[in-house]
C-alpha cells in the first residue's frame, strides 16, 4: 500500500530551508563586504529529481534502479556546509544516500556520504554535512557532473538517482 509522501516532502523541504537559511546566516556578521559574486559562488540552492529509470548499471545503460522509485533532493551551499533535504517513494528501506562524481551515463566515486531516510515508503531526511571546499566549489561549478542517489538491500547500487541542477535566476 502506497502511503501519502506530501507531509515528509514538505517536512524535509522546510527542514533543508531551515538548516540553509541557518548556515548562511551563521557567517559571524562579516564586514558585508563581500562582492556579489563571492555571494552567488558560495551560496547556492542545488536540487536533483531522482527516480529509478536515471540509475546506470556499469555499462552506461539506464534502468538499473527500482522501477517504482521516485525521490527528490534539495541543498543549499555555504562555502564548505551542504545542507539537505532527500525525500522518496515507493522504495524498500533506504541503507544509504551519497553524492557521487559523475554525468548522467555514469557512475563514480562518492564524494559526500548524506543520511539516509529511515523509510522508503514514503522516507525523508535532512542534515548539513561538513564538506571540502573544493569539492562545493566544483559541485558548484558544474553541478550536472554530479548525482546524488539512494540505495537499498535490493538495489545495493542505488535505486534512484538523480544529477544535481541550479534553476535559473
Amino acid at each position: 500500500m502506497r502511503t501519502p509522501i506530501a507531509l515528509p516532502v514538505a517536512a524535509a523541504c522546510g527542514a533543508a530551508a531551515v538548516f540553509g537559511a541557518a548556515a548562511l546566516a551563521s557567517d559571524g556578521g562579516g564586514s558585508g563586504a563581500e562582492s556579489a559574486a563571492q555571494v552567488q559562488s558560495t551560496n547556492r540552492a542545488l536540487f536533483a529529481v531522482m527516480t529509478g529509470n536515471k540509475e546506470v548499471d556499469e555499462d552506461g545503460l539506464f534502468g538499473a534502479g527500482d522501477p517504482n522509485g521516485r525521490g527528490s533532493f534539495s541543498a543549499t551551499v555555504d562555502g564548505d556546509q551542504l545542507c539537505f533535504g532527500i525525500t522518496v517513494k515507493n522504495l524498500d528501506t533506504p541503507g544509504a544516500a551519497h553524492i557521487h562524481k559523475g554525468r548522467r551515463r555514469q557512475n563514480g566515486g562518492i564524494v559526500v556520504p548524506l543520511e539516509h531516510p529511515s523509510s522508503g515508503d514514503p522516507g525523508a531526511s535532512a542534515g548539513c554535512v561538513t564538506v571540502d571546499a573544493a569539492i562545493t566549489q566544483a559541485i558548484l561549478r558544474r553541478p550536472g557532473r554530479y548525482y546524488v542517489n539512494v540505495h537499498t538491500a535490493a538495489f545495493g547500487a542505488g535505486a534512484v538517482r538523480g544529477n544535481l541542477f541550479r534553476r535559473p535566476r
